[in-house]
């Protein structure tokens, strides 16, 4: 799940970004995006705020922000998917968690795998 933010208090952006650090993606890359007004933009809209609309409500902890998420990314984007089809939305979100975990482990994997290639490289050249 990559998510982007983008909201006008600066504050809510902050915590957003601090609770969200392993989801954070940049507006191109996204799944969806996070914002506390209505942006016109071609990706799903989560919107945060007091109002009927909002995806999530104020105030928020970390930990019904994430449920809150699961459920507007559910809504969007896993009821098509079949595999998960008849699941109950606890293994869903446990699915989700570990799906994420997975993710995350992966680009770590890969960064220090890139920085090995470019260090064995760069004592290469200098022999």
């Amino acid at each position: 799940m990559k998510i982007a933010i983008v909201c006008e208090s600066e504050l809510l952006q902050k915590s957003l970004e601090i609770y969200l650090k392993e989801y954070l993606s940049s507006l191109s890359d996204c799944d969806f995006v996070i914002s506390d007004y209505n942006a016109s933009d071609l990706k799903p809209l989560c919107l945060v705020g007091n109002g009927q609309n909002a995806h999530i409500k104020k105030p928020f902890t970390q930990l019904s922000l994430l449920k809150d998420i699961y459920d507007f990314y559910e809504t969007f984007f896993l009821t098509s998917d079949s595999k998960l089809q008849g699941l109950s939305k606890q293994d869903i979100f446990v699915y989700q968690q570990i799906s994420a975990l997975v993710e995350c482990t992966f680009n770590e994997f890969n960064q220090k795998l890139y920085e090995i290639l470019k260090l064995k490289n760069n004592i290469q050249n200098d022999a």
